[in-house]
C-alpha cells in the first residue's frame, strides 16, 4: 500500500510541475474544428503517470518479459510525445502499435500455443486496443474515468474472484494509483490533457491487462471485455458506419458517440458522468457475474454491450 501511495504522490508532483513547464516546451493543444475544448490547454500530461507506471512495472513485476514490456511502454510514450509535438503519419503509428502488439503476444503467450495466426490476431487486437483508447481521448475526463474503472474492476476480480492472479491485481492497482491523480487535472473542465503521450501507452497497458486476464482464465478475459465494452462499441460501430458511408477510416473526425453527445449537451461532463454510471450500474455487476457464476460468459458480454449500442444509436438519431 505504501508503494502505491508513493507512486500517486510522485505522479501528482510530476503533473504539478508539468502543467507549469509544458507551455515553455510548446506542449499546448490549440482548439480546432474537431476539438471539444474552446481554449488552449496543456497536452501530453499522461507522460507523468505512464513513466511512473512503466518504471514500477519493470521493478516490481516478474511475469515473462516484464522489463521488455516496460521498455515498449517507454517507446510508445515517446511516439505519443512526438505525435503531440509534431504529428506523425497514421500509418507509421499503426505499424508501431502492431509491432508492440506482436512482441507483447510473443512474450506472454505460452510457447507451445503460438502459431503465426494466433500471434497475428493477438498483435492486431493489441494494436486496436491502443488505437481505440487514442480515438476516445477527446472529452475531458472520459479516458481517465474508463481507465480507473477497468483498473478497479480487474483488480478486485483478480484479487477476490474465482481465479486469483496476483500479477494482474498488482498491475491494476498500480494503474489506478498512477491514473487517479491525472483525473484531478483532467476532470471537466480539464486543466490538462493526457495527449497521445498518455493515451497510446495507456491503451498498451490496458491490452496487457486483457491478455493477462485471458491467460488467467477465459471468464476473467470476458470480464475485461465487459469493462472495456463502452469503448469497444463506440469505436467499433463508428468505424463500421464511416466505412459503409464511404468515409476514410484513418482520417481524424468528430463522429464518435461521445463527441456527438458532448456537442449536443454543450459539455463533456454529462458524458463522463454517464460513463461512470454505466460502469457502476451495468458493467461491474455483469463482470462479477461472468467470473463467479455458471452463467454463459459470452451471453453476459453481449448483454454488456446493450447500453453502449443504445448510446451510439441515440447520439446519431439526435444529430
Amino acid at each position: 500500500m505504501m508503494i502505491l501511495i508513493a507512486m500517486a504522490l510522485l505522479v501528482s508532483l510530476g503533473l504539478w510541475v508539468f502543467v507549469r513547464l509544458a507551455p515553455h516546451w510548446g506542449l499546448v493543444d490549440q482548439p480546432n474544428s474537431r476539438s471539444l475544448h474552446t481554449k488552449s490547454t496543456v497536452v501530453s500530461g499522461g507522460i507523468a503517470p505512464i513513466l511512473v507506471l512503466a518504471a514500477a512495472l519493470s521493478i516490481t513485476m516478474n511475469f515473462p518479459g516484464a522489463q521488455a514490456v516496460a521498455l515498449m511502454t517507454f517507446a510508445l510514450t515517446a511516439i505519443g510525445l512526438l505525435d503531440d509535438r509534431r504529428g506523425l503519419p497514421s500509418g507509421l503509428r499503426f505499424l508501431c502499435y502492431l509491432g508492440a502488439g506482436l512482441v507483447l503476444c510473443w512474450l506472454l503467450l505460452p510457447a507451445g500455443s503460438v502459431s503465426i495466426v494466433v500471434l497475428g490476431m493477438g498483435g492486431v487486437a493489441v494494436a486496436w486496443c491502443i488505437n481505440l483508447v487514442n480515438f476516445m481521448d477527446g472529452a475531458d475526463g472520459l479516458v481517465s474515468t474508463q481507465a480507473l474503472c477497468v483498473a478497479l474492476g480487474m483488480g478486485l476480480i483478480a484479487t477476490f474472484g474465482a481465479f486469483p492472479n496476483a500479477q494482474l491485481a498488482w498491475l491494476s492497482a498500480m494503474l489506478f494509483a498512477c491514473w487517479a491523480p491525472l483525473l484531478w487535472f483532467n476532470w471537466p473542465p480539464a486543466k490538462l490533457f493526457m495527449g497521445d503521450a498518455g493515451a497510446i501507452p495507456l491503451g498498451f497497458i490496458l491490452a496487457l491487462m486483457g491478455l493477462m486476464a485471458f491467460l488467467t482464465d477465459p471468464s476473467v478475459g470476458f470480464t475485461w471485455l465487459i469493462l472495456m465494452m463502452p469503448f469497444l462499441v463506440d469505436t467499433g460501430l463508428t468505424l463500421c458506419i464511416r466505412i459503409f458511408a464511404g468515409e476514410p477510416p484513418h482520417v481524424a473526425h468528430r463522429d464518435h458517440a461521445y463527441q456527438r453527445l458532448s456537442v449536443q449537451k454543450g459539455s463533456p461532463l454529462p458524458i463522463t458522468l454517464g460513463l461512470l454510471g454505466m460502469q457502476v450500474i451495468w458493467q461491474f455487476p455483469l463482470a462479477v457475474i461472468a467470473v463467479n457464476s455458471a452463467v454463459f460468459p459470452p451471453l453476459l458480454v453481449l448483454l454488456s454491450a446493450m447500453p453502449s449500442v443504445a448510446t451510439v444509436v441515440y447520439a446519431r438519431l439526435r444529430a
